[in-house]
């Protein structure tokens, strides 16, 4: 898909309010040996806000870049494997992950949850892993909205067709529709399947790239949570360089946190369906080397396939439905 005007001028016209917003920061900001407060880390903290607030505004020039210079090309098959995700993906996938885990782990000790406790020799490496962290979900988070959202990509945003056979997907980790799931659970039950069938809630007959659960359940809650996080994030920083009402201060931090609770949620849930269900072990390889099995990729895939020119030997024709499933 080719990249819209509208989108490449709002994203031209926000880096030049975000690097200019950023440039009169770092000029108007006072140097770290100047600050005078009982605070012996606030000096860090001051630095590194400004630091973060800078690495925004570079990562949506870095998201147009990229937007400007990968290419778009179609899905390969090499041999017997098909790359489902590519390198730029992957990176991506992997900043966000191991930014929430920094942030969220440093984020605890800082706070002394879970029993942690803190001295003052290590509180300052402890905000510096933190702002690392928070400076990956940064990069990764808004690299990759500004590139697909320049490129108008949106494969992975669920439409209202796909919240049915998103549950049903669901469901379909008990096994009640023969197939294999949580510890490879076989538990078919017709009479459950067609109640749930007759209110909309069914698998998909020939699902694409992207599985409709993966779309609501996966991606589109991480990734508001992500822009709350961040968003929120950054408030946290401005209010070292502009005024900002206690008020709002108390709020943003508070859905800061909630924020990062629930995201902590959303992913142990996404961890459970690919690690206890059997079916899903596959992605773990594809997110680490990028390729799974053609094999795989026709029994979980099926119009993926045949987008690919390999279609399913004796597949059923279009608009029938899968084995296992139920009709209309």
């Amino acid at each position: 898909m080719k990249m819209k005007v509208s989108a490449i001028v709002s994203d031209l016209v926000l880096v030049v309010l975000v690097i200019g917003g950023a440039i009169w920061l770092f000029l108007q900001g006072t140097p770290a040996d100047k600050w005078q407060s009982d605070a012996a880390l606030l000096p860090q903290v001051v630095d590194w806000s400004r630091i973060l607030i800078y690495l925004t505004a570079a990562a949506v020039v870095l998201g147009l870049i990229v937007a400007m210079v990968r290419r778009r090309g179609r899905d390969r098959v090499t041999g017997g494997d098909v790359v489902r995700y590519d390198g730029y993906q992957r990176l991506v996938h992997w900043s966000l992950a191991i930014g929430f885990i920094l942030a969220f782990v440093t984020g605890a000790w800082l706070l002394r949850l879970f029993g942690l406790q803190t001295t003052v020799d290590i509180r300052p490496t402890l905000y510096v892993i933190h702002f690392i962290g928070a400076g990956l979900i940064v990069l990764g988070g808004v690299t990759y909205a500004t590139s697909s959202q320049t490129r108008g990509e949106d494969a992975l945003f669920p439409r209202w067709k796909d919240v049915g056979p998103a549950i049903a997907r669901l469901f379909g980790y008990l096994g009640i529709y023969g197939e294999s799931g949580v510890f490879g659970l076989r538990l078919r039950s017709k009479g459950l399947a067609e109640a749930l069938a007759s209110i909309g809630i069914k698998p998909e007959k020939r699902p694409g790239k992207f599985l409709a659960v993966e779309k609501v359940f996966s991606f589109t809650p991480l990734a508001i949570l992500a822009t709350i996080v961040i968003a929120t994030g950054l408030i946290k920083t401005a209010r070292y360089f502009f005024t900002i009402n206690t008020d709002v201060m108390y709020w943003t931090t508070w859905l800061h946190d909630l924020s990062v609770w629930l995201t902590l949620i959303v992913v142990g849930a996404h961890l459970a369906a690919i690690f206890l269900v059997p079916r899903n072990w596959p992605g773990v390889g594809a997110m680490l080397g990028g390729r799974i099995s053609l094999r795989h990729a026709r029994e979980e895939f099926p119009a993926w396939t045949d987008e690919l020119g390999q279609p399913e030997r004796g597949a059923p024709p279009e608009g029938a439905p899968a084995p296992g499933t139920v009709g209309d």
